[in-house]
Formats: C-alpha cells, structure tokens, sequence
C-alpha cells in the first residue's frame, strides 16, 4: 500500500501520471490491509497509540480524525493515546488505498489488480517479467513487497495436524478445543496476540509461552516526547569520523547507556535489568504494570526516539558488531523495545493469576511423540529445569529470515537463480539507499527493489509500520531518479 501511494503521488507530482500502468498483484482479497492488520478480533490492538499511526507524516493527527469520523464504537470512543483494535487500522489503511487508487485513475494512471501468487520474477532484454499462475507479465520496474512471511523455524512440524505454524497464515487457532493443553513458542507480541485470542475464544486448558532467552514483553506506559542526547545523527557522524569508520558493539552499547542513564537522570543495575527474573512471570507483570500506571517508564520513551536514527546507527556498525546484537542481544533488546499496551498488560494479568498460562525462558529442544501425539518441550536456566507436554503447539517465533528455508517460491525461483541473495544477517540483501536488490554476484537490479520486513540485515528496524512507510518512499524516490535518467526531457 504505501510503495503504490507513494508511486501514484510520484508520478502525478513529475507529470508522468498519463499513460503510466501500475499492476498490483495480491492473494487475498483485501488490498492495503497486510496480514497483520487483517485480524477481525477486537482483542488483537495495536501496538503503537492512534496519533503515532498517521499515513501522513505531515498531519501525525490524520488517522486520530479518521476515527472520530466514523460510528463503528470502538472508533468513535478512541482519542489520540488509545490503543485501538488493528481492525481499525486495516480500514483506514483500506479507505487510503481506495482514494489513492481513484486519485490515480482520475490522472490517468491505469491500474489492474490481480487476485494471484507471483511465483517468479525475472528481468531479460524486455524488462521485468513476473509469472502469476500461466500468465506472463512485463515491466518497466518491480517492487517486491511480501510482508511478513511465515517462520522458517520448526518446519519440520508442519504436517503434524495438531500444529499451528503462523497464526496469520492458514488454519488458526480456532481449531484448538477448549480444553487442550497449548505450547506457544515465542514470547514476542504475537504470542500476547495469540494468549489474548484463545482467552477471547473461551479456552479454558492449560497454556505456556516459551522462549529462549526473554519474556513476555514489557508494559507501555504514558509517551513522553523526549529530545535525543547521545544517539544522535551528529554523535554518529563523529564517531565514524565521517562515516569512514565502523564502530564495534561496545561503542554503541556505551552510546545507548549513556543517552538512557543521562535521560533517567540515574546510573542503571545493567545486570539486575537484563536478567532473567527469578519470580514467576505474574509477579513480573504485576509489577511492570505497576511501573506504568505510575509513569515510570520513561526508558520506553527514550528508546522509542531512536526510531529514526537506527537504521543510521545499524549501518555505521562492523558485520561483527551486528551479528553479535542479533545472536546476543534482540532478543532482550525487542523485550524492552516492542512493548505491549497496558490494556493487554492487564488481561494477560488476569489471565496468569489464575493459573492460565505461564512464560518459561531458556527453551532447549522440541519434539513431537506419534503415539501419544503430543509435543514434549524441555529446557531451564539458572539451574532450573523444565520439561512439559502439551497437545497443541502454536509458532510465535514470527518473521522467517532465512532465505533458503522460505516457503515462497517467488523468493525460491529468483535464489536458486542468483536474481536475490541472502544477506549474512539474515533476510534478503538490498542496498541501503535505493532499496534495490543485491544479486548473487553482488551486482545491484536495476529494475526490482524489496520492500518490508526481510531487509532486517541491511536496515534493522523494519517491523514497524512507520519504517515501512518511509522504505517505501526511498525505493519510489530511486525509481523516479530512474525514470528521469531514461527520458531526461520526458
């Protein structure tokens, strides 16, 4: 949605609209929602407040008005620092769409939407070939924009009938009986999604999230603008020294240590705040939504203003400095980043005091008895073991990054061709600046650009609503400069 807004903008504002064809391949049948937003269950909220979620970076109000705007209750009883069902969000998203997609016929942009699966992309003498289902399509440019693709982890469980690989994608959770024993792997957000839909759903059997590393997420309080002191564009440019220098992983840690201690005015227990906590998960939580109701939460605010300076921050680190924070660190760093809503903090609350789910960390191996058809999970950490059977077992591991073990066989037919490659951090390797993709010769496309959360390795921070947007606008950018340098008088 937000490449093809930017491009009809584009095309308007250089005079180019006339003539112009833009073709938009989708499988669902909802254009400009993504998976994300699709869910129709109140329970499932946003996860960012309704003034921080503007399609127009210049009107930060514009979906807080698109709200009041509407009869739908939950819209209408929303004011800017609530947290509102992404059902919304997929509508107003929807509605953008439908007035960027007459804006462009109006300007006499031709646009064919096609409900099918691109299952390959190519370019050749002619331009850009796509392939959905036998028919053939050529192009002047390709945006690739696949979303948030199922986990490549735990495949191997994928033709087990009583495992649940992507709650977003297929069969959901509505085929787990009330009373059955549920594993979730992953203590991410889409576990708190998955947690508070079979709450919803009136299951009553017994539930745990496991993880590796971290828990559940921390709580959200209230958002305070805060001014950046340290991780900053100017202090990035010094330390690179013009960004001729790659800066190792103690240099950025110190960096953020600094920027949250001067914010907190205090010195941090670093190791008493990245450890795992020795009570159980409902002590935790209690005491995070404790913190938040009494606005104690102002490290959330801090981390949330280096939204715009991280994928500056990301680039100027070394490859070592990288692999390190992903193997090492975010886990820990997504824990305290993407925070949930103190609406869900409270029922997930609920929820754990009376025994409905518990959160175990330190997740070491998965398997699957025929016989009795149940999933065992063993694990531990600080000396403590566990080891639980459970009948359903549901992925919350989220996005999948490695290239090789996607199920997409559009990602598969441009691999094995050499037409993509995987980035070393994981995901699919573009170029930083233009979004165009890397081939396996290290060559750039001059054609096809990627769009979306696979571009981790290169930019870090794209699981968020407002990067994607701002992605979108770079790869639109690089294919208008394109299209001036084919027809400079044009």
């Amino acid at each position: 949605m937000g490449v093809f807004v930017a491009l009809v903008r584009s095309l308007i504002g250089s005079g180019r609209a006339q003539g112009a064809e833009i073709d938009i391949f989708e499988t669902g049948q909802r254009l400009g929602a993504g998976v994300a937003y699709s869910t129709p269950h109140d329970c499932h909220l946003l996860n960012m407040r309704s003034a921080t979620m503007s399609v127009h970076a210049d009107d930060p109000g514009h979906f807080v008005r698109w709200l009041g705007s509407h009869e739908d209750p939950a819209a209408a009883a929303a004011g800017a620092t609530d947290y509102v069902p992404r059902r919304l969000f997929a509508a107003y998203l929807q509605e953008y769409f439908e007035e960027s997609l007459g804006l462009a016929r109006r300007e006499g942009v031709k646009v064919l939407t096609h409900q099918a699966m691109v299952s390959d992309c190519r370019e050749d003498a002619h331009g850009v070939r796509l392939v959905a289902g036998l028919d053939q399509f050529v192009y002047d440019y390709a945006f690739l924009c696949l979303g948030d693709l199922p986990s490549t982890e735990y495949l191997e469980f994928t033709k087990v009938p009583n495992y649940i690989h992507s709650m977003w994608h297929g069969a959901g959770l509505e085929a787990i009986g009330p009373d059955a024993t549920v594993g979730i792997i992953g203590t991410s957000l889409t576990a708190v999604d998955a947690l508070l839909l079979l709450r919803g759903s009136g299951h009553r059997g017994a539930i745990t999230c496991f993880s590796r590393r971290r828990s559940l997420p921390k709580v959200q309080g209230p958002r305070v603008r805060y001014t950046l002191r340290h991780v900053t564009p100017e202090n990035l440019r010094e330390l690179t020294e013009d960004f001729t220098r790659e800066l190792e992983f103690s240099e950025i840690a110190a960096l953020f240590q600094r920027e949250l201690e001067d914010g907190l005015g205090l010195a941090v227990d670093w190791p008493r705040v990245l450890s795992q906590p020795s009570a159980a998960y409902a002590g935790t939580l209690a005491k995070d939504i404790e913190l938040a109701e009494n606005g104690q939460t102002l490290w959330y605010s801090i981390l949330d203003a280096t939204s715009e300076v991280i994928p500056q921050v990301w680039r100027s680190m070394s490859t070592g400095a990288r692999e390190a924070f992903i193997r090492d660190h975010l886990s820990i760093w997504s824990m305290f980043r993407h925070c949930m809503p103190l609406d869900n903090a409270r029922r997930l609350l609920a929820m754990a005091e009376e025994g409905a789910f518990e959160a175990l960390s330190g997740l070491a191996s998965v398997a699957y008895d025929e016989e009795s058809e149940r999933f065992r999970l063993d694990g531990g950490q600080d000396g403590r073991s566990f080891s639980r059977e459970v009948q359903w077992l549901v992925n919350a591991t989220g996005t999948g990054f490695s290239l090789e073990r996607s199920d997409s066989s559009l990602i598969q037919n441009m691999l094995m061709r050499g037409d993509i490659r995987p980035h070393q951090l994981g995901g699919i390797d573009v170029e930083f600046d233009t979004m165009r993709v890397a081939r396996r010769d290290g060559s750039l496309s001059g054609r096809v650009l990627y769009i979306g959360p696979l571009t981790r390795g290169v930019h870090f921070y794209t699981n968020s609503f407002e990067t994607n947007l701002a992605n979108a606008h770079t790869a639109v950018e690089t294919v208008t400069a394109l299209l001036k340098k084919a027809s400079p008088c044009g």
